[in-house]
Protein backbone atom coordinates (compact mmCIF):
# COMPACT_ATOMS: atom_id res chain seq x y z
CA UNK A 1 0.00 0.00 0.00
CA UNK A 2 1.20 3.57 -1.22
CA UNK A 3 1.88 5.80 2.04
CA UNK A 4 1.53 9.06 -0.44
CA UNK A 5 -1.42 9.64 -2.64
CA UNK A 6 0.50 11.38 -4.98
CA UNK A 7 1.97 7.98 -5.41
CA UNK A 8 -1.06 6.68 -7.22
CA UNK A 9 -2.53 7.06 -10.37
CA UNK A 10 -4.71 9.90 -11.30
CA UNK A 11 -8.28 8.75 -11.83
CA UNK A 12 -11.49 10.49 -12.52
CA UNK A 13 -14.76 9.04 -12.85
CA UNK A 14 -18.22 9.90 -14.31
CA UNK A 15 -21.63 8.12 -13.54
CA UNK A 16 -24.83 8.81 -15.19
CA UNK A 17 -28.13 7.90 -13.49
CA UNK A 18 -32.03 8.14 -14.39
CA UNK A 19 -33.96 7.00 -11.63
CA UNK A 20 -31.51 5.08 -9.72
CA UNK A 21 -32.86 5.33 -6.31
CA UNK A 22 -32.58 2.03 -5.49
CA UNK A 23 -28.96 1.61 -6.25
CA UNK A 24 -26.74 4.59 -6.63
CA UNK A 25 -25.99 4.69 -2.70
CA UNK A 26 -24.02 1.24 -2.83
CA UNK A 27 -22.86 2.47 -6.38
CA UNK A 28 -21.75 5.72 -4.74
CA UNK A 29 -20.44 4.47 -1.65
CA UNK A 30 -18.35 1.41 -3.53
CA UNK A 31 -16.37 4.54 -5.11
CA UNK A 32 -15.78 5.98 -2.02
CA UNK A 33 -14.32 3.34 -0.42
CA UNK A 34 -11.77 2.90 -3.47
CA UNK A 35 -8.19 1.87 -2.54
CA UNK A 36 -7.56 4.57 -4.64
CA UNK A 37 -8.76 7.83 -3.80
CA UNK A 38 -10.41 9.16 -7.01
CA UNK A 39 -9.57 12.93 -7.92
CA UNK A 40 -13.03 13.60 -9.46
CA UNK A 41 -16.27 12.26 -9.51
CA UNK A 42 -18.53 13.55 -11.85
CA UNK A 43 -22.50 12.62 -11.47
CA UNK A 44 -24.68 13.33 -14.27
CA UNK A 45 -28.51 12.81 -13.38
CA UNK A 46 -30.45 12.08 -16.19
CA UNK A 47 -33.26 14.11 -15.05
CA UNK A 48 -34.59 11.57 -12.71
CA UNK A 49 -38.20 11.65 -11.02
CA UNK A 50 -36.95 9.31 -8.07
CA UNK A 51 -34.90 9.96 -5.13
CA UNK A 52 -31.57 9.35 -6.76
CA UNK A 53 -30.69 12.86 -6.80
CA UNK A 54 -31.50 13.23 -3.04
CA UNK A 55 -29.13 10.22 -2.16
CA UNK A 56 -26.28 11.44 -4.38
CA UNK A 57 -25.93 14.57 -2.20
CA UNK A 58 -25.19 12.53 0.49
CA UNK A 59 -21.86 12.02 -0.95
CA UNK A 60 -19.05 14.88 -2.41
CA UNK A 61 -19.52 14.60 -6.32
CA UNK A 62 -19.89 16.99 -8.41
CA UNK A 63 -23.95 16.91 -9.56
CA UNK A 64 -25.13 17.75 -13.04
CA UNK A 65 -28.44 17.31 -14.22
CA UNK A 66 -28.46 16.60 -17.99
CA UNK A 67 -30.22 19.70 -19.57
CA UNK A 68 -32.28 18.07 -22.85
CA UNK A 69 -35.54 16.12 -21.67
CA UNK A 70 -35.75 13.40 -23.60
CA UNK A 71 -36.81 9.80 -23.95
CA UNK A 72 -35.09 6.77 -22.66
CA UNK A 73 -31.45 6.66 -25.03
CA UNK A 74 -30.32 3.37 -23.73
CA UNK A 75 -28.70 1.68 -27.01
CA UNK A 76 -28.83 4.83 -29.24
CA UNK A 77 -26.48 7.05 -29.97
CA UNK A 78 -27.26 10.18 -28.28
CA UNK A 79 -26.76 8.47 -25.11
CA UNK A 80 -22.94 9.27 -25.67
CA UNK A 81 -24.71 12.58 -25.59
CA UNK A 82 -25.04 12.01 -22.20
CA UNK A 83 -21.56 10.62 -21.15
CA UNK A 84 -19.51 13.68 -22.85
CA UNK A 85 -22.09 16.08 -20.85
CA UNK A 86 -20.41 15.08 -17.52
CA UNK A 87 -16.60 13.65 -19.46
CA UNK A 88 -15.99 17.43 -20.85
CA UNK A 89 -16.29 18.33 -16.72
CA UNK A 90 -12.91 15.98 -15.96
CA UNK A 91 -9.57 18.12 -15.53
CA UNK A 92 -7.87 15.49 -18.31
CA UNK A 93 -4.66 17.12 -18.24
CA UNK A 94 -4.42 16.28 -14.33
CA UNK A 95 -5.33 12.79 -14.89
CA UNK A 96 -3.87 9.55 -15.74
CA UNK A 97 -7.10 7.49 -16.03
CA UNK A 98 -10.71 8.52 -17.24
CA UNK A 99 -13.15 6.14 -16.19
CA UNK A 100 -17.39 5.31 -16.56
CA UNK A 101 -19.53 3.79 -14.47
CA UNK A 102 -22.91 2.83 -14.54
CA UNK A 103 -25.45 3.82 -12.02
CA UNK A 104 -26.20 -0.14 -11.03
CA UNK A 105 -22.33 -0.85 -10.73
CA UNK A 106 -20.73 -1.87 -7.55
CA UNK A 107 -16.98 -1.94 -7.54
CA UNK A 108 -14.78 -3.94 -5.42
CA UNK A 109 -12.71 -1.83 -2.99
CA UNK A 110 -9.52 -2.20 -4.78
CA UNK A 111 -11.18 -2.40 -8.31
CA UNK A 112 -8.83 0.73 -9.59
CA UNK A 113 -6.19 0.08 -7.83
CA UNK A 114 -5.64 -3.87 -9.83
CA UNK A 115 -6.95 -2.37 -13.14
CA UNK A 116 -4.46 0.41 -13.21
CA UNK A 117 -1.62 -1.49 -11.91
CA UNK A 118 -2.16 -4.34 -14.37
CA UNK A 119 -2.72 -1.81 -17.31
CA UNK A 120 0.71 -0.16 -16.69
CA UNK A 121 2.38 -3.36 -16.55
CA UNK A 122 0.43 -4.68 -19.59
CA UNK A 123 1.10 -0.86 -21.41
CA UNK A 124 -2.45 -1.03 -22.33
CA UNK A 125 -4.62 1.98 -23.07
CA UNK A 126 -8.45 0.59 -22.37
CA UNK A 127 -9.58 -2.05 -19.86
CA UNK A 128 -11.85 -3.41 -17.34
CA UNK A 129 -12.74 -5.96 -15.06
CA UNK A 130 -15.96 -8.52 -15.39
CA UNK A 131 -19.12 -8.85 -13.75
CA UNK A 132 -20.08 -11.88 -11.75
CA UNK A 133 -22.00 -14.12 -14.09
CA UNK A 134 -20.96 -12.90 -17.35
CA UNK A 135 -18.64 -13.75 -19.58
CA UNK A 136 -17.29 -11.23 -22.14
CA UNK A 137 -13.97 -10.79 -24.32
CA UNK A 138 -13.76 -6.92 -24.42
CA UNK A 139 -13.45 -4.20 -21.72
CA UNK A 140 -17.28 -3.41 -20.69
CA UNK A 141 -19.05 -0.18 -21.02
CA UNK A 142 -19.21 0.33 -17.05
CA UNK A 143 -15.90 0.16 -15.47
CA UNK A 144 -14.16 0.96 -18.11
CA UNK A 145 -10.96 2.50 -17.66
CA UNK A 146 -8.98 4.53 -20.23
CA UNK A 147 -5.67 6.03 -20.40
CA UNK A 148 -5.32 9.81 -20.67
CA UNK A 149 -3.34 10.02 -23.59
CA UNK A 150 -5.52 7.45 -25.80
CA UNK A 151 -8.24 9.13 -24.74
CA UNK A 152 -6.98 12.86 -26.01
CA UNK A 153 -5.92 10.95 -29.19
CA UNK A 154 -9.93 10.23 -29.87
CA UNK A 155 -10.76 13.59 -28.99
CA UNK A 156 -11.90 13.53 -25.29
CA UNK A 157 -15.21 12.63 -26.36
CA UNK A 158 -17.55 9.65 -26.86
CA UNK A 159 -18.80 9.65 -30.70
CA UNK A 160 -22.81 10.34 -30.52
CA UNK A 161 -22.83 7.13 -33.01
CA UNK A 162 -24.30 3.86 -33.47
CA UNK A 163 -22.15 1.68 -30.88
CA UNK A 164 -20.04 4.25 -29.55
CA UNK A 165 -18.66 2.08 -26.70
CA UNK A 166 -17.13 -0.51 -28.62
CA UNK A 167 -15.44 2.13 -31.17
CA UNK A 168 -13.33 3.13 -27.99
CA UNK A 169 -11.80 -0.14 -27.69
CA UNK A 170 -11.43 -0.96 -31.55
CA UNK A 171 -10.18 2.41 -32.46
CA UNK A 172 -7.27 1.59 -29.57
CA UNK A 173 -6.16 -1.46 -31.46
CA UNK A 174 -6.80 -0.04 -34.91
CA UNK A 175 -3.93 2.70 -33.86
CA UNK A 176 -1.97 -0.36 -32.42
CA UNK A 177 -2.86 0.23 -28.52
CA UNK A 178 -3.38 -2.89 -26.27
CA UNK A 179 -6.75 -3.44 -24.98
CA UNK A 180 -7.47 -5.83 -21.82
CA UNK A 181 -10.49 -7.66 -20.29
CA UNK A 182 -9.19 -9.03 -17.08
CA UNK A 183 -11.53 -11.74 -16.24
CA UNK A 184 -10.30 -11.98 -12.76
CA UNK A 185 -11.25 -8.75 -11.26
CA UNK A 186 -14.66 -9.51 -10.75
CA UNK A 187 -17.38 -6.57 -9.97
CA UNK A 188 -21.20 -7.13 -9.37
CA UNK A 189 -24.44 -5.10 -10.65
CA UNK A 190 -27.43 -4.53 -9.48
CA UNK A 191 -29.32 -6.08 -12.13
CA UNK A 192 -28.26 -8.02 -14.97
CA UNK A 193 -26.54 -6.56 -18.23
CA UNK A 194 -29.64 -5.58 -20.94
CA UNK A 195 -32.14 -7.10 -18.49
CA UNK A 196 -34.62 -4.42 -19.07
CA UNK A 197 -34.03 -4.23 -22.80
CA UNK A 198 -36.93 -4.64 -25.19
CA UNK A 199 -36.44 -6.89 -28.42
CA UNK A 200 -36.72 -3.86 -30.71
CA UNK A 201 -33.71 -2.40 -28.87
CA UNK A 202 -31.64 -5.11 -30.31
CA UNK A 203 -32.21 -3.30 -33.82
CA UNK A 204 -30.03 -0.31 -32.61
CA UNK A 205 -26.91 -3.45 -31.88
CA UNK A 206 -27.49 -4.85 -35.65
CA UNK A 207 -27.44 -1.03 -36.58
CA UNK A 208 -24.57 -0.35 -34.93
CA UNK A 209 -22.29 -3.69 -36.02
CA UNK A 210 -22.97 -2.20 -39.60
CA UNK A 211 -21.33 1.01 -38.59
CA UNK A 212 -18.53 -0.58 -37.12
CA UNK A 213 -17.92 -2.55 -40.07
CA UNK A 214 -18.24 -5.91 -39.07
CA UNK A 215 -18.99 -8.68 -41.85
CA UNK A 216 -21.90 -10.49 -42.01
CA UNK A 217 -20.70 -13.82 -40.82
CA UNK A 218 -19.74 -12.91 -37.56
CA UNK A 219 -22.96 -10.63 -36.89
CA UNK A 220 -25.03 -13.61 -37.58
CA UNK A 221 -22.91 -15.66 -35.59
CA UNK A 222 -23.66 -12.60 -32.52
CA UNK A 223 -27.25 -13.02 -33.38
CA UNK A 224 -27.17 -16.55 -32.41
CA UNK A 225 -25.67 -15.52 -28.92
CA UNK A 226 -28.87 -13.55 -28.42
CA UNK A 227 -31.16 -16.42 -28.54
CA UNK A 228 -28.67 -18.40 -26.36
CA UNK A 229 -29.23 -15.30 -24.05
CA UNK A 230 -33.18 -16.24 -24.02
CA UNK A 231 -34.12 -13.01 -25.68
CA UNK A 232 -36.02 -14.67 -28.26
CA UNK A 233 -36.84 -14.53 -31.73
CA UNK A 234 -37.67 -11.04 -31.89
CA UNK A 235 -34.52 -9.86 -30.94
CA UNK A 236 -32.98 -11.95 -33.29
CA UNK A 237 -34.63 -10.46 -36.01
CA UNK A 238 -34.63 -6.97 -34.56
CA UNK A 239 -30.84 -7.75 -34.82
CA UNK A 240 -30.58 -8.84 -38.50
CA UNK A 241 -32.82 -6.28 -39.43
CA UNK A 242 -31.02 -3.11 -37.94
CA UNK A 243 -27.58 -4.58 -39.66
CA UNK A 244 -29.16 -4.94 -43.12
CA UNK A 245 -31.08 -1.69 -42.67
CA UNK A 246 -28.31 0.43 -42.43
CA UNK A 247 -27.04 1.80 -45.32
CA UNK A 248 -25.54 5.29 -44.47
CA UNK A 249 -24.51 5.42 -40.97
CA UNK A 250 -20.86 4.57 -40.90
CA UNK A 251 -17.57 4.76 -38.92
CA UNK A 252 -14.06 6.08 -40.91
CA UNK A 253 -13.12 3.63 -43.78
CA UNK A 254 -9.95 3.16 -41.83
CA UNK A 255 -11.66 1.63 -38.88
CA UNK A 256 -14.25 -0.19 -40.74
CA UNK A 257 -11.32 -2.12 -43.05
CA UNK A 258 -9.81 -2.71 -39.59
CA UNK A 259 -12.88 -4.73 -38.62
CA UNK A 260 -13.70 -6.14 -41.80
CA UNK A 261 -10.10 -7.90 -41.87
CA UNK A 262 -10.12 -8.47 -38.18
CA UNK A 263 -13.43 -10.32 -38.07
CA UNK A 264 -13.15 -11.58 -41.45
CA UNK A 265 -14.88 -15.40 -42.12
CA UNK A 266 -11.41 -17.18 -41.94
CA UNK A 267 -10.64 -15.98 -38.97
CA UNK A 268 -14.04 -16.67 -37.42
CA UNK A 269 -14.37 -20.17 -38.67
CA UNK A 270 -10.72 -20.81 -37.05
CA UNK A 271 -10.32 -23.31 -34.24
CA UNK A 272 -14.56 -23.97 -34.69
CA UNK A 273 -14.29 -26.63 -31.36
CA UNK A 274 -12.73 -24.27 -29.01
CA UNK A 275 -14.83 -21.59 -30.09
CA UNK A 276 -17.87 -23.93 -29.53
CA UNK A 277 -17.00 -23.97 -26.18
CA UNK A 278 -16.76 -21.05 -25.16
CA UNK A 279 -20.12 -20.26 -27.00
CA UNK A 280 -21.64 -22.82 -24.60
CA UNK A 281 -20.04 -21.80 -21.68
CA UNK A 282 -20.98 -17.93 -22.03
CA UNK A 283 -23.42 -16.77 -19.41
CA UNK A 284 -25.74 -13.62 -19.13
Amino acid sequence: MKENINDYPKIGTVVIARNEAENIYDTLDALFKQTIPLQQIIFVDDNSTDDTVKIAKNFDVKILTFPEIHDNWVTRPELAKIFNYGLKQLDVDNLDFVSIVGADHILPHNYFEQLTRRMIIDDSVVASGAIQGEIATAPRGSGRVIRKEYWKTIGSKLPVNFGFETYVCVKAMQLGFNVRYYDDIITKTSRKTAITYKPKMYYNYGYAMRALGYPLLHTFLRSILLLKRGKGLKSFRFFLNGYFSNNDTFYENSLRNFISKRYNTRRVLSNPIGKFKIFMNTKY
